[in-house]
């Protein structure tokens, strides 16, 4: 007895629904899988996360941002007249008794020493090692809630003010004290939030994701009745939002940056830059290999019916 027709259109939907779901879920377990990854190769590996943050201190940005904080530092804890006596001529401090005005005065000058320190090997060597300490406590970082990582450079800005013991201010290099902010970043992102969550799964199952993004696609093509048809599209979408994450993620206004100090601003996106790189790449190589193999199959598709 030959099936109702009613029947069969009712399986078709049923079959559709279900694979239509897995291949969103496919979709979107692929590009979980992609930050998965990232995180085990840059955040999560010593070895990588340091060789990513490492050259950064060649960065005038980051430069600025440390000798901006030791100058400030200086300012803060050594009497403004003892240090214009030894910075500055006395010509011009003679006529000046604003202690604003000579701090204006001293900041170019004191930053222009501590910045000839951070370019010194011994500070690249200092800065390594202040990168690879902080980098256990990101790690602790990613086992909270925050939508915030909070990256401590203390011990950097400590080791250049005890290498002024080799510069003019020497004198003044045992009276300075670094607060507990100092030195201190913050980046804040919607994307951190999704890191921890990431993070979490990748702990519980290495390759879990991965393996659950196969399954769910292959399960979603194993029930299309157009399988072709359903390929292209999740390739196509795949490399749509693949694309769209990694422009996401060039764009420095997916952040926020705490403090309004343009100086400390310019060091956090050039930390930001820095850690998000490998993940913009990932993002945009699987995008383009994505979204080309979906258009290539559509061109062949079409090319083959012209034939016809």
């Amino acid at each position: 007895m030959p099936k109702e027709p009613h029947t069969v259109v009712k399986k078709h939907k049923v079959r559709s629904f279900f694979s239509a779901s897995g291949a969103i879920i496919g979709i979107y377990l692929i590009l979980s899988s992609i930050s998965v990854i990232w995180l085990n190769r840059t955040l999560t590996n010593t070895t990588t996360y340091v060789d990513t943050v490492a050259p950064l201190v060649t960065k005038p940005a980051i430069q600025k941002y440390i000798a901006q904080e030791v100058t400030t530092a200086i300012l803060k804890n050594s009497a403004t007249q003892s240090l214009a006596s030894a910075l500055l001529p006395a010509s011009e401090t003679s006529s000046i008794l604003n202690t604003t005005q000579l701090n204006n005065l001293l900041r170019p000058i004191i930053e222009t020493d501590a910045i000839d320190i951070v370019q010194s090997p011994s500070f690249v060597s200092l800065w390594r090692s202040t990168n690879q300490t902080a980098q256990a406590t990101l790690i602790s970082q990613l086992n909270n809630n925050s939508g915030q990582i909070d990256l401590n450079l203390s011990p950097a800005i400590t080791g250049l003010i005890a290498e002024l013991n080799n510069s003019k201010l020497s004198a003044l290099a045992g009276h300075i004290t670094v607060t507990p902010n100092t030195g201190k970043l913050a980046i804040k992102s919607n994307n951190i939030v999704q890191a921890h969550h990431y993070y979490r799964l990748y702990k519980d199952s290495t390759y879990g994701i991965l393996i659950a993004a196969v399954i769910a696609v292959g399960l979603a093509i194993f029930l299309s009745s157009r399988r072709a048809r359903l390929i292209r599209r999740i390739l196509l979408w795949t490399g749509i939002l693949a694309l769209l994450q990694a422009a996401i993620l060039a764009t420095p206004s997916f952040l926020s940056f705490s403090g309004s100090n343009v100086v400390t601003q310019n060091a956090v996106k050039a930390f930001a830059e820095a850690l998000f790189h490998n993940l913009l790449i990932a993002n945009l190589v699987i995008g383009i290999i994505c979204l080309a193999a979906g258009i290539g199959s559509m061109f062949y598709v079409h090319l083959k019916r012209k034939k016809v």
